[in-house]
């Protein structure tokens, strides 16, 4: 079973091989000590495509890196950029370590994004400052794209027209907005709380999902899969 959201399909197709996750993991775990096995086996259970960051024209790219970092570290497999910003597209480059576990998508056009994620069954939720509600009053348990902006603009008005939801988060100061990658850090680690304070872990994949992903992680843990997978092939091993 999967989820109209998982964005793999079994088999897979790496690298022009295609080959069932089940045999893709039959044949790479020899190659992980068991240490790796155990540290993608517990981080399988956390994982999560159910809520996801889209950054809508981000252009600095330490506040990039945090915001994949951050992503990463509490589970939330996919992160969608809207690649509008000039600056971005200069750089074009991402975090180094985090972007290799995640599920990222690019996109030229905002109204792209929003189309796919509405598509998949995602509520839009956008991040702005003149909203009167907080982050407190919005039910993460279902599919939710939360969309933060770049560093002076904020969201778009083309995504804002289209958005489900518009959030804040309380502030009691002088201070009327946080760093984009600090904001981020605090919306996403307040959803990573909720989903576990109501559902005990912020991890919903089913078992299914869990294997195609792991079988993803292998491929990602081995610098050679490509050779190993296509070396076990020839010994006519029936996908």
């Amino acid at each position: 079973m999967f989820h109209p959201y998982f964005p793999y399909k079994d088999p897979l197709n790496f690298g022009g091989i295609v080959c069932s996750s089940e045999h893709i993991i039959t044949a790479l775990e020899p190659w992980l000590t068991q240490e790796r096995i155990n540290r993608i086996n517990k981080v399988l259970q956390n994982r999560t495509y159910t809520i996801l960051p889209v950054l809508d024209g981000l252009y600095d790219i330490g506040n990039m890196n945090a915001v994949l970092r951050t992503s990463e570290a509490f589970g939330f497999q996919s992160v969608h950029i809207i690649e509008t910003s000039a600056k971005y597209r200069e750089a074009n480059r991402v975090a180094q370590g985090a972007e290799k576990w995640l599920d990222i998508f690019r996109w030229k056009k905002p109204s792209d994004c929003i189309s796919y994620l509405k598509e998949k069954g995602y509520k839009i939720c956008v991040t702005a400052l003149n909203s009167n509600k907080t982050i407190n009053e919005i039910d993460f348990l279902s599919p939710t794209a939360i969309v933060f902006g770049n560093e002076h603009e904020g969201v778009c008005s083309e995504i804002i027209t289209q958005a489900d939801e518009s959030i804040i988060i309380p502030m009691y100061g002088f201070t009327q907005s946080f760093n984009i990658s600090v904001a981020v850090s605090i919306i996403l680690y307040h959803v990573f709380h909720e989903r576990m304070t109501q559902l005990y872990s912020n991890g919903d994949l089913y078992e299914q999902e869990k294997q195609v992903l792991k079988a993803v992680f292998y491929w990602k843990s081995i610098s050679h899969a490509k050779e190993i997978l296509t070396h076990t092939l020839k010994k006519d091993i029936v996908i």
